[in-house]
């Protein structure tokens, strides 16, 4: 039997997507990103689910997208979008929890800020890593951002690349709750029933209004800014930083 990347469980009112590729460190790879946006459209028509939880399978959340499929991702045709997945969750039409230990990085964090609570470990790591690597934040990336932290803990952490610890994205607002390790599963279990015992419809109708909220908050354009982050991502600065973290040395940045 094939390796299954993602494991989708029913329970009586919430479903649990679990991301199931503890050996990369559930990094989002192609597969991953596919079966998930799947697995939401299919559950988006479950008048049933009050909830979902989202997870990681073995010691950490998300490390991030799969640095190994990253450039085929960047192609213009390819059929996966990170953006597209996290904008589905999002726009889950009820409540979204993210229950994180070890790292959430990167796209691992935006995966998380796109639920509506995340609860925390106290040894979890969570940053925006990609400045290390000669990579940039996409603009709506860096809006999600800033809706859930604001504009001064977004600078911190986009600046200095550097993980905080789980304290730390209490402080910042990262993170509605932080737990021992052994307790992660049981406090998530906890928002579930506080927010399972409330009513359906005004559940699905509390959410939609939030999101419209937001929505209407940060709109600007940002075309000439998506190609300014195109052309780093293409840049010979990007293509050394991913390879020489894969190589585990520190990259040589020549600002071209």
């Amino acid at each position: 039997m094939a390796h299954e990347v993602l494991l989708v469980t029913r329970h009586e009112d919430y479903a649990t997507l679990t991301l199931n590729r503890p050996e990369r460190r559930n990094a989002l790879s192609a597969q991953l990103i596919q079966e998930m946006e799947a697995a939401l459209e299919a559950l988006e028509k479950e008048t049933s689910i009050r909830a979902l939880l989202v997870k990681g399978a073995g010691s950490t959340f998300c490390s991030g997208i799969d640095l190994r499929e990253v450039e085929q991702m960047e192609d213009a045709h390819h059929p996966v979008s990170v953006q597209r997945l996290f904008a589905r969750l999002e726009n889950f039409p009820v409540p979204t929890i993210a229950a994180i230990q070890g790292a959430a990085l990167a796209g691992g964090l935006e995966l998380a800020l796109h639920c509506d609570i995340r609860i925390a470990t106290r040894k979890a790591r969570l940053g925006m890593t990609v400045a290390r690597i000669g990579l940039v934040v996409p603009f709506v990336l860096t809006r999600k951002l800033i809706e859930v932290i604001g504009a001064p803990a977004t600078a911190e952490i986009l600046f200095t690349g550097q993980p905080v610890d789980a304290q730390r994205a209490y402080e910042m607002g990262m993170v509605h709750e932080v737990v021992d390790e052994q307790n992660l599963d049981s406090a998530a279990e906890a928002w579930i029933q506080k927010i399972t015992a409330n009513a359906p419809l005004a559940l699905r109708v509390i959410k939609a209004n939030i999101r419209r909220c937001m929505s209407r908050a940060y709109d600007a354009d940002h075309k000439d800014l998506d190609e300014l982050a195109r052309q780093v991502r293409q840049s010979e600065d990007a293509k050394e930083g991913i390879r020489a973290f894969l190589e585990k040395r520190k990259p040589v940045w020549r600002a071209r």
